[in-house]
């Protein structure tokens, strides 16, 4: 990870035409106190005031990434607004004396986002995921949707020297909605890195969203979700990619909030 080399750079987008919202602190993370419907609702929002900035999602490894690194902190506390998206952070929340009444999965909220698009008239940009992912994604997205506008997408698997035409590129298509869905943190790194550049209106980390969208990843059972296990059912998928994240996060994560270190 590349920190972006001035942190005061670090735009700060403009809330009026954002209704007040209750925060609360996790980490030094401010974490919006809202329901799914309430997310919702600050998006249309943004999108009917003509506000532009980034919406970002905070779970255990986002606040891990923000305790370590600056720039990734400032990047989250600089959105329109950060929700949380995982039980990890509710439980945090709540070893700290204070609430958060849901998670919000992007690879839900997704399907907000498109309802509101639509209903609106508006265009979407979709990058990241694999090529043969981000195909389906769209797809199935058409099925349900059969008048989204998508503007333009492209896949996530990049060589760095690529990363401005891209960028240019979704500029020229003046989006109102752009998913960036690369992971964390290379999607916050390159939002940060061609935010001036773009002519989005309203950008949204996606994570994985666009994988589980075309059915190339599962969800795990509800059960799962609601007892907060879904990083159980996510190791057991990718051990490999996520067994650092999961088996050491989780508890350095905990180890913060106990001691506030």
């Amino acid at each position: 990870m590349i920190s972006p080399p001035n942190i005061s750079l670090i735009p700060r987008p403009a809330r009026s035409g954002v209704s007040p919202f209750e925060q609360i602190d996790v980490l030094g993370v401010q974490v919006g106190v809202l329901t799914r419907h309430k997310v919702t609702s600050l998006l249309r929002e943004c999108l009917d005031n003509g506000v532009r900035g980034w919406i970002s999602y905070a779970n255990v490894h986002a606040l891990n990434l923000a305790h370590d690194h600056p720039w990734f902190r400032l990047f989250l506390n600089n959105s329109l607004f950060t929700y949380c998206d995982g039980q990890g952070v509710r439980l945090g929340a709540a070893l700290l004396g204070k609430s958060l009444p849901e998670r919000i999965v992007m690879s839900d909220w997704i399907y907000d986002v498109c309802e509101a698009s639509v209903a609106r008239g508006l265009r979407l940009y979709l990058l990241g995921s694999t090529e043969d992912s981000l195909t389906q994604a769209i797809i199935n997205l058409k099925q349900l949707y059969p008048d989204i506008q998508i503007a333009g997408s492209h896949h996530g698997y990049f060589p760095e020297i690529e990363a401005e035409l891209i960028a240019q590129s979704i500029s020229k298509l003046n989006p109102d909605i752009l998913i960036v869905g690369m992971g964390m943190p290379l999607q916050e790194e390159w939002i940060l890195r061609h935010y001036d550049r773009l002519n989005a209106r309203v950008i949204l980390n996606g994570g994985s969203c666009l994988d589980y969208v075309s059915g190339f990843k599962k969800r795990c059972p509800a059960w799962m979700g609601v007892m907060g296990l879904e990083w159980a059912y996510r190791l057991m998928q990718e051990p490999r990619r996520l067994w650092k994240r999961y088996l050491l996060g989780n508890p350095l994560f905990l180890f913060r909030i106990l001691t506030g270190r």
